[in-house]
């Protein structure tokens, strides 16, 4: 028997095994996708609602207010991995003052120590969801402008 008839049932078998894997495989994917797009509603929400919700920052002591080293202020910008623009748009500040805070040219307000260190002690998963909701917005303000601009 020549060899291209003998591979020709292996090669059936795989054909039908494949379809048979990718049906099986189908309403997995839709689950998971499903599954996913749940939690991305979720973590919006959860972004929504802390940026509704004022929770009051750690009281400092008597006579002292906050302060946050020029230093550690790059190095929250790095670690949470948001260039100077992001990082001013979550403090609504611009991307030059975040600049001068990390060469220690001027001191961030007290207030915004305070929400520093509040974003600081968040959790991951809220930090990036409020990360992303201002990404977002700041996206939209973008091409809502760039819609202004066309008209």
């Amino acid at each position: 028997m020549p060899e291209s008839r003998k591979a020709k049932p292996n090669e059936d078998i795989r054909q039908v095994v494949r379809k048979e894997v990718e049906a099986a495989l189908l309403p997995l994917g839709k689950i998971i996708a499903g599954l996913v797009e749940k939690e991305l509603v979720v973590l919006k929400k959860t972004a929504v609602k802390a940026r509704e919700i004022e929770v009051p920052a750690p009281k400092p002591e008597k006579g002292k207010t906050p302060r946050i080293k020029p230093a550690e202020i790059a190095k929250l910008r790095k670690k949470w991995k948001l260039n100077r623009t992001m990082f001013g748009e979550l403090f609504g500040v611009s991307c030059e003052v975040v600049k001068s805070w990390e060469r220690g040219e001027i001191a961030p307000a007290p207030k915004t120590v305070e929400l520093i260190i509040h974003v600081r002690g968040m959790k991951k998963k809220e930090r990036n969801a409020l990360v992303e909701s201002i990404a977002a917005e700041a996206e939209e303000a973008v091409s809502d402008t760039a819609q202004d601009d066309l008209k």
